[in-house]
C-alpha cells in the first residue's frame, strides 16, 4: 500500500500559477453575488422576527438599510436587484 504525500508544500507546488502570478477569480462572475452576514443567535432571531413582522426579506432589509447609510454619506444607493 502506497503512502500519499499530503501537506501545504504538495498543494503549493500543485498550483498551476506561477509563484507572483495573480490567481483566477473563481467568484462573482455572475450576475449575482452571495454575501454571508455572520450574526449572533440572538440578534438573527431578532432580525429574522422583525423581517417577518415587516413581511419582507433580511435580503431587502440589509439592502435597505445600506443604501440608507450610503445616501447618508452622498453615494448612490444600492439598487438591490
Amino acid at each position: 500500500m502506497s503512502k500519499l504525500k499530503v501537506g501545504l508544500q504538495q498543494f503549493a507546488e500543485a498550483r498551476d500559477n506561477p509563484p507572483g502570478a495573480p490567481l483566477p477569480v473563481t467568484r462573482g462572475k455572475g450576475k449575482r453575488v452571495g454575501v454571508a452576514v455572520r450574526l449572533g443567535h440572538e440578534d438573527w432571531y431578532r432580525a429574522s422576527e422583525f423581517a417577518h413582522r415587516e413581511q419582507t426579506s433580511l435580503q431587502k432589509l440589509l439592502v435597505a438599510g445600506l443604501s440608507e447609510l450610503m445616501l447618508k454619506k452622498g453615494l448612490p444607493a444600492l439598487k438591490g436587484n
